[in-house]
């Protein structure tokens, strides 16, 4: 325990240091002016798609455990729940969450839950991954007269790994369900959490639906994130790919810095904007907006639940 509030500690000071450091050049007419330019219109239209990316998230999920089925609206509020609680835990403890609500609250077995969550995951990391990489290919030349040939080499190496990362971990979760039932402790685990996984995607059409939603949900959050751009004042070339190279890098930086804290956007944004020619201060307006889109939709849909299902008593969690 008390190493956790070390660790808490450390991220807490770690952000708040990349913050001043990102923010103590700017003076105030600078951030005046940067915010003069902000539309309180883009931004709640921004929230609004966001919020329908959370909720085709949750539909995902419930799709992706095995029948029968828990009620919907019982998977849809321990999933608002846990998302909420990835913008305070780093590395997405929020999925860790859902799969113990998964099992505490709606009964699925544990290795069901956690197939659940890691299909929903890994499909949506692939899909991030595709997409990038047909907008780089699609705009090739461009890329290079905006960003140079040396920096779209490094996109396509992130863009290369992020899909990689994605299609190997369904690969697996299939490989792995079809070994030998009798397997050993821990292994039989893994071998059962594959297997769970494996009959979700148990025909061309459940392939086809699973994949088509993961497409939906990644589209409707990186259009959050890119409308969070005009919401900041910000017009840059291809601002689908502006906003996804914010959204990576800030997913990476989520294992050490608290998404909460706004240090990870706040350091990817300047980063990522600079090349296309927004200085600090629009980087940090950004990173304000892709803040609110962030956090307001998840904890709008999140928080009622932390006091509604108090009322509604769990299934009783069911062992392998």
């Amino acid at each position: 325990m008390k190493t956790q509030r070390w660790v808490r500690a450390i991220q807490v000071a770690a952000s708040l240091a990349v913050l001043w450091a990102l923010a103590r050049d700017l003076d105030g007419a600078t951030v005046e002016e940067a915010l003069r330019h902000a539309s309180l219109g883009w931004l709640i239209a921004a929230m609004a798609v966001k919020g329908l990316g959370l909720a085709i998230h949750e539909l995902r999920l419930w799709l992706c455990l095995p029948a029968p089925r828990p009620p919907a609206g019982k998977v849809f509020a321990l999933g608002f729940l846990a998302g909420m609680m990835n913008l305070v835990l780093p590395a997405r403890g929020g999925d860790l969450l859902a799969i113990a609500l998964l099992n505490r609250d709606c009964g699925v077995r544990p290795t069901a839950a956690t197939a659940a969550v890691g299909l929903v995951a890994f499909l949506e990391a692939a899909v991030f991954g595709v997409f990038l990489a047909v907008v780089l290919a699609l705009g090739a030349s461009q890329w290079i007269a905006v960003i140079g040939a040396a920096a779209q080499s490094k996109a396509l190496w992130m863009v290369g790994g992020i899909t990689g990362a994605g299609i190997l971990g369904v690969w697996v979760l299939g490989r792995l369900g079809r070994g030998e039932k009798r397997l050993p402790g821990p292994l039989a685990l893994v071998r059962q959490t594959a297997a769970d996984g494996r009959a979700v995607m148990n025909s061309p059409q459940a392939v086809l639906l699973h994949v088509g939603l993961a497409v939906l949900r990644v589209a409707f959050t990186l259009g959050g994130f890119t409308l969070a751009l005009p919401a900041a004042g910000l017009s840059v070339p291809v601002p689908w790919l502006a906003a996804s190279g914010v959204l990576a890098l800030s997913s990476v930086a989520a294992v050490a810095l608290p998404p909460t804290f706004a240090a990870g956007p706040a350091a990817t944004s300047v980063a990522v904007l600079a090349v296309f020619g927004v200085d600090r201060a629009g980087a940090l307006a950004y990173a304000g907006a892709y803040w609110l889109v962030a956090h307001v939709p998840a904890v709008v849909l999140g928080l009622p639940w932390v006091w509604l299902r108090r009322a509604d008593p769990p299934a009783g969690g069911r062992t392998i």
